[in-house]
């Protein structure tokens, strides 16, 4: 398994918020991770370029650049970077949150609130709430308010089997183990299994293997990958079957999923 590379918090991170919203910029490479921290204040962390991976204590979370990640308060998370990230965060502060999605999650990220986090990219943290500048960041907040939830959301286990599969599935998503082999892999029986899967994430293992899948998919779509090999990589038997099941789930094929992200 990839050894990634750890990073601290930003260093606005660790600073009093002063403003009710402070935009922070970060770059990060490929396969360095923001290691677990959490906030007093929301964030709403946006990738312009690339595809990051966000987990939290009960969630994991690949997000392309048609996505944003809204975090409460105290939610423990850590950031790793698919490909190279271009990494736009806010930290909004508490008062402000009664405007806010009331529980974390991923949320889609229009056309229209792109150009806004594109223009915030070059405040200052010298505002009003009243001037342009904070005029505009109150239409964004507005904007990620009203924003509808992603499809794909993976919930997390958090038991240590399924986790095991978790990891396993990631670094060789080719593998279609049924629960039974699964079970052989980590020591519990496939009703267990089963039962557990239902439990913690609140979906059967199919429906959630097929959400990891998905999430996979968009992550080497979004790192250029050619679409008969991500198939492969899948485990698919044809390029066709894989854009099948893609367009079935997302809406688009993965060509048209390739071109809105890369234009």
């Amino acid at each position: 398994m990839t050894k990634n590379i750890l990073l601290p918090p930003s260093e606005a991170s660790q600073e009093p918020l002063n403003v009710p919203v402070k935009v922070v910029q970060r770059d990060i490479p490929k396969q360095f991770e923001i290691e677990m921290h959490s906030h007093e204040w929301g964030q709403f962390v946006y990738a312009s370029k690339g595809v990051m991976l966000v987990e939290t204590p009960e969630h994991c979370y690949i997000v392309p650049p048609e996505q944003g990640v809204w975090l409460l308060p105290h939610v423990n998370h850590k950031v790793r970077a698919l490909t190279h990230v271009f990494l736009t965060s806010f930290y909004i502060a508490t008062e402000m949150l009664i405007h806010m999605p009331q529980e974390s999650g991923v949320l889609e990220v229009s056309p229209f609130l792109q150009v806004l986090i594109d223009e915030a990219k070059y405040f200052s943290g010298d505002y009003t709430w009243e001037d342009t500048q904070g005029l505009h960041l109150r239409l964004i907040l507005h904007t990620i308010n009203k924003a509808p939830s992603a499809i794909f959301q993976l919930p997390f286990p958090s038991d240590k089997r399924l986790v095991a599969i978790l990891y396993a599935i990631r670094e060789t998503p080719s593998n279609n183990y049924s629960l039974e082999q699964w079970g052989n892999t980590v020591g519990a029986s496939s009703r267990t299994l089963s039962r557990l899967f239902k439990k913690e994430t609140g979906l059967h293992y199919s429906e959630w293997r097929q959400r990891l899948i998905i999430q996979i998919a968009i992550g080497k779509l979004n790192e250029g990958g050619i679409i008969a090999n991500v198939a492969h990589d899948l485990g698919y038997e044809s390029p066709s079957a894989f854009t099948y099941m893609f367009r079935e789930k997302t809406g688009m094929t993965p060509s048209a999923f390739k071109r809105s992200t890369f234009g």
